[in-house]
């Protein structure tokens, strides 16, 4: 055993001394330093000495950030009834799930508060669409909630047709009405719209709260599939189970005890990408075991230098859960020593990681600049040498193991990353939604489909729906879920050989084919199952084509007109999202899936969280897309100053959290590499050439003149 392997054992020994003696830990080590090796080798000593040794039947909790970390964890600890790995999500619902009257009273409140806010909303007579309604008078506000109740099926019919038609049919109703005031209503039909549909919202709820009190709904469920709440269902989403959980522990001691009992000892994988509700939810059950004396071990592992996602605890780890002990890692089982280096002076704090096997000195960093206004050919210039450079390299040394030359190239901008795999077009659409620029990353590309906007989540369930149906590779029961044990064969294959059968071009074809099968088929109820079980709507929404067709393209609308008062426009928008390449769609959900099949596979910075890669390329540019301007040229003018002139700087807050994010980026992006890592800056470095050159040695001007840099 190498000196250092002695060192590894050692903190490992650390962290069951810890556990031993149930002090609560936080594990932080640097980017390939086996944090999930450390995880594992905590579980099986829990499990064999504390758990199986006493035949407890307690179990440990294992919480990871997705579900793809779940199953890795699974897959190298291997069976064990004793510890329960799984997310967030999934163990506070099996925690929290049976305590009903107490999640009633949460989700009675929450209720309580929603229509608050759509009250203020109302109200308010600053904001351009409700402040016709908010400056009406008492009187003439109740004849309008009436009117706009009784009208309720007129407007989901109307609520498609061009302004003139929609006004047409209302003006024939309020001329009824004889009401001077509501044919001054209906001037502007975007206005009317929003605030009929913040009016039935608030109905709903109001009906639903009204139900809880008569005690007809007793039972609220978390419902994994979508990533909003509806509430009015007595459904919510991921970001509510959270704060009902938070509120549950805080409000009622007793289910931190029930916890404490059922799980002594709770793990936290990838702690700095954790909500900051579970961290105050775990911290609140820390407490009540210190104030009770009680045997209860929390062990946080992870990276603050690693922090990257806006939801995540990051550095305030230590703020919002004290009385922790820190056990630090500075080995490196990952990478060659000369990655290493780059990694070390990029995150400059007091982690600063060795390779743990010494052979591992054998990489190479090159740091090449282009300034050149056509970015999309030049980095695939500079991919193509890369990987030529590789292919000599290895056929030199008798290696030709396709991975060996495959290169993961790590782009900063959505664009490009898409423009790259092929679903430029897709991401151009999604542009122009109501998403905000910083949100797209998330809710466009996000490989955690929790994250994606829900109406993009449902795009991306039809589009998986036609991929599984025209490759044949799915079974029945993947295709129409529990249902399908209901479902006659000759209705099943009936509904999938229409479906696939017919030709499609786009999403337009895609949609309409289902709508037309909706309507003509002699299977239509079963589709509407493979609906409801693939793309997760409610029954009540595929009950008809026209209100599958109407649920869908209102979806599709809010996702890009929300504020839009332009109705020309506004279409045009909707009609771009059902125009895409069915083909490109497939290249976007591959990409959300992490389906990669060329030799040169290309990820966002985000996407390749936890990834390891023999061969990087990285391409950077000063702005990180428009909302980010100058990013990486602020960062490294800082890193190029003075040790003082750098802490003057981040005296700001606002600068210092700016630098650290961009740190945090760059750090997890190179780190990603094993052995060789290119980088190609897209800029004109001038400016900031000597915190380049700080941090990844001699910059240099691609391409060189002459013979190519070799790796």
């Amino acid at each position: 055993m190498t000196p250092n392997e002695i060192v590894e054992l050692d903190i490992q020994k650390s962290i069951n001394k810890h556990i031993d003696d149930f002090n609560s830990f936080r594990f932080n080590a640097g980017a390939g330093a086996g944090k999930t090796y450390a995880l594992i080798e905590t579980l099986k000593y829990v499990t064999i000495n504390k758990i199986a040794a006493t035949k407890s039947p307690q179990k440990v909790a294992c919480i990871t950030y997705t579900n793809v970390a779940v199953n890795e964890i699974k897959t190298r600890l291997g069976n064990s009834d004793a510890v329960q790995v799984s997310t967030i999500h999934e163990r506070l619902w099996d925690i929290i799930q049976r305590a009903q009257p107490q999640l009633l009273i949460c989700h009675r409140e929450k209720i309580v508060a929603v229509i608050k806010q759509h009250s203020q909303k109302l109200d308010d007579a600053d904001n351009k669409k409700t402040k016709f309604f908010a400056g009406l008078n008492d009187e003439q506000k109740q004849i309008f909630i009436e009117f706009a109740m009784q009208t309720k099926d007129l407007f989901y019919q109307s609520k498609k047709l061009s302004a003139k038609f929609f006004k047409e049919a209302y003006t024939n109703r309020i001329a009824i009405q004889k009401s001077d005031f509501l044919a001054n209503c209906i001037k502007n039909i975007d206005n009317f719209k929003q605030v009929v549909v913040l009016l039935y919202k608030k109905k709903r709820l109001e009906d639903c709260l009204e139900r809880i009190d008569a005690g007809i709904e007793r039972r609220v469920n978390y419902d994994s599939k979508v990533n909003s709440d509806r509430l009015h269902y007595m459904k919510f989403s991921h970001d509510t189970l959270l704060e009902y959980g938070l509120k549950l522990v805080v409000t009622y001691p007793t289910l931190c005890r029930i916890i404490i009992d059922s799980y002594p000892y709770f793990f936290i994988d990838e702690y700095q990408d954790t909500h900051s509700n579970v961290v105050k939810f775990v911290k609140t059950i820390h407490d009540y075991a210190i104030e009770n004396n009680k045997n209860w071990v929390v062990g946080y592992f992870g990276d603050t230098a690693q922090s990257i996602y806006d939801d995540g605890v990051g550095r305030n780890i230590a703020s919002l859960h004290d009385r922790l002990v820190d056990v630090d890692k500075i080995l490196n089982r990952r990478s060659h020593k000369q990655i290493i280096d780059v990694a070390n002076k990029i995150r400059a704090d007091e982690i600063v990681q060795e390779p743990i096997f010494e052979e591992r000195n054998n990489g190479s960093v090159h740091f090449f600049y282009n300034s050149s206004e056509d970015k999309l050919t030049t980095a695939q210039q500079f991919l193509t040498e890369y990987k030529n450079d590789l292919i000599k390299d290895n056929g030199e040394s008798g290696e030709t193991d396709g991975e060996k030359t495959k290169i993961h190239c790590l782009v900063l901008t959505n664009k490009l990353m898409a423009n790259f795999n092929r679903f430029g077009n897709v991401y151009e659409v999604y542009q122009k939604s109501t998403i905000y620029f910083d949100n797209l990353n998330t809710q466009v590309l996000s490989q955690q489909l929790e994250k994606l906007h829900s109406t993009v989540l449902s795009i991306y369930h039809l589009v998986k729906l036609y991929q599984d149906i025209k490759q044949s590779v799915v079974s029945y029961y993947g295709i129409f879920g529990a249902s399908s044990k209901n479902i006659a064969f000759s209705k099943a294959s009936l509904v999938i050989r229409e479906l696939k059968n017919n030709e499609v071009v786009s999403l337009k074809d895609w949609v309409d084919l289902i709508i037309d099968r909706l309507e003509n088929s002699d299977a239509k109820d079963v589709l509407g199952k493979a609906l409801t079980n693939r793309v997760n709507y409610e029954p009540d929404k595929v009950i008809s084509a026209d209100v599958f067709q109407s649920t869908l393209l209102d979806n599709i609308n809010t996702l890009m007109n929300e504020d839009s008062e332009n109705e020309i426009t506004a279409k045009e928008k909707v009609d771009s999202v059902l125009a895409l390449p069915i083909i490109s769609l497939i290249n976007w959900s591959n990409f959300i899936d992490g389906i990669e099949t060329d030799e040169i596979s290309y990820h966002t910075y985000h996407g390749t969280k936890g990834e390891e890669y023999k061969n990087v390329a990285i391409i950077l540019e000063h702005s990180f897309g428009r909302m980010n301007k100058d990013k990486f040229k602020n960062y490294f003018k800082i890193v190029q100053q003075s040790a003082e002139e750098r802490e003057r700087l981040l005296t700001v807050p606002d600068t210092k959290e700016k630098h650290i994010n961009t740190q945090n980026l760059l750090y997890v992006a190179c780190s990603r590499a094993i052995k060789n890592l290119r980088v190609l800056y897209l800029d004109d470095i001038s400016e900031v050439e000597n915190g380049i050159n700080a941090i990844f040695g001699e910059s240099k001007l691609w391409p060189i003149d002459g013979n190519q840099s070799s790796v």
